[in-house]
């Protein structure tokens, strides 16, 4: 079965590891199938990937643990490793919002790190719109379609494209103020039908890959999240209105 992140927070994927030794981070740009990517390295056994620092993990985690948010990074570490690895996956605001900084300079010290980033702009951008005038960001059954006016639809438009841009400024600040050299990857190369990246990280981190376990994470994947088509429609061509106005 395809875990869900709900899944992921419970105590059947806790783990009892010494603190790792190596660590990887996939830095992501909204909607850019970090959620796929973590399942597929789940599969491979290259740590237990989670958005660790989403306020419905800190939330779980910390409430089931019965720990203050100060120990947060320490018990993630210890409870959440596999084989010697911990994996997460980090959206900018998360850093923003957290509370003690020097949790993320410790947990990207030393670390391989990834900018996960999505070709297609003015598809990222409808794709972003449409779950933020939703509210549906994952495989939910989607209900019948509202009929959202167009000025309500161009400002979810607007916004959508300015995160993004704004998004993508604020990782390579980051990386560049801390001197690191991400490895770029793109939204269409994790939603390709194959194990081919998988097996490249795994190499950059020398890992071995659990082939057989992550063809089967890859068989029953879902895939790209669909999201309401007829609506994404509508607002990939406000989209491209908007990116043509410049």
């Amino acid at each position: 079965m395809r875990p869900t992140p709900a899944e992921m927070r419970e105590f059947p994927y806790d783990t009892s590891s010494p603190l790792p030794h190596k660590k990887l981070l996939v830095c992501a740009a909204p909607r850019a199938s970090s959620k796929r990517l973590a399942r597929l390295l789940l599969g491979a056994g290259i740590g237990v990937p989670l958005e660790y620092f989403n306020d419905n993990s800190v939330q779980a985690l910390t409430e089931r643990w019965q720990i203050k948010k100060q120990d947060y990074l320490a018990h993630i570490f210890a409870r959440r490793s596999a084989n010697g690895l911990f994996a997460s996956n980090i959206q900018f605001p998360q850093i923003q919002k957290w509370p003690y900084p020097h949790d993320f300079t410790a947990l990207f010290e030393g670390a391989t790190v990834i900018h996960l980033i999505r070709d297609n702009k003015l598809a990222q951008a409808a794709s972003l719109a449409t779950c933020m005038i939703t509210g549906r960001w994952g495989f939910e059954v989607a209900p019948v379609t509202k009929n959202y006016s167009t000025w309500r639809l161009k400002l979810a438009a607007r916004k959508a494209m300015q995160l993004i841009a704004v998004d993508e400024q604020l990782w390579q600040d980051w990386f560049k103020q801390r001197g690191i050299e991400p490895l770029v990857i793109s939204t269409e190369r994790v939603n390709r039908h194959d194990l081919t990246l998988i097996d490249d990280i795994a190499a950059l981190l020398g890992v071995n890959a659990d082939a057989a376990s992550a063809q089967r994470m890859l068989d029953v994947d879902q895939g790209a999240y669909p999201g309401d088509q007829e609506l994404k429609s509508r607002m990939r061509t406000l989209v491209e209105e908007l990116a043509a106005r410049g």
